[in-house]
């Protein structure tokens, strides 16, 4: 017998996007953000720009993170952020210019400065967590599920009660049709 489908809601949960932050971290941001200019609230929380997301699909779970450097040609090209431990402790990449346009630069190699090159690269910053959500969003746009409907095949006090004609179709007899024309089953047992 065929299963009948529907198309998925928002309310479905096929994606799963984890909050990234803490409830705690969540408190303090609302806390912070009438204290201090944007510019220094920006400032504060931009290392969570270099946080990579995760998202689990089914029994997988996906690491996202947008924020790399994207010239093939650069040493860093591809690599998450790094904190080096020398002197100052300097970061792989770090957020520069003003307003709206930021960019993600490299910066250059204090442990390894001869092998490879550095090149200076701008890359455009994307909000992790936005491109998570944007993915579960398409997914649920074209995912197709099953719906369950409550049938009653049984008899009450039958022997047979979680059988159905979906699992067990040699279970029950055909009696006929309906006004509708879906047809009617009985079970053998009751």
């Amino acid at each position: 017998m065929a299963q009948l489908k529907r198309l998925a809601t928002a309310d479905d949960s096929i994606v799963e996007v984890p909050i990234p932050i803490s409830d705690n971290e969540i408190k303090e941001r609302v806390i912070q953000y009438p204290l201090m200019n944007p510019k220094r609230f920006a400032t504060k929380f931009s290392d969570s720009l270099f946080k990579p997301i995760h998202i689990i699909w089914g029994d997988k779970t996906y690491h996202i993170q947008m924020n790399f450097c994207t010239n093939p040609y650069c040493k860093s090209f591809g690599l998450d952020q790094l904190k080096y431990e020398t002197k100052g402790k300097p970061s792989r990449y770090k957020l520069s210019g003003s307003g709206k346009s930021k960019t993600i630069y490299c910066n250059s190699d204090p442990v390894n400065p001869n092998y490879g090159m550095t090149l200076g690269c701008h890359t455009r910053p994307f909000s992790n967590w936005s491109v998570a959500e944007e993915i579960s969003r398409l997914v649920k746009i074209e995912f197709v599920k099953n719906i369950e409907p409550e049938y009653e095949f049984h008899k009450e006090g039958c022997i047979l009660e979680e059988l159905t004609p979906f699992s067990d179709p040699k279970s029950f007899y055909k009696q006929g049709k309906s006004k509708v024309g879906a047809p009617v089953l009985q079970c053998k047992s009751c």
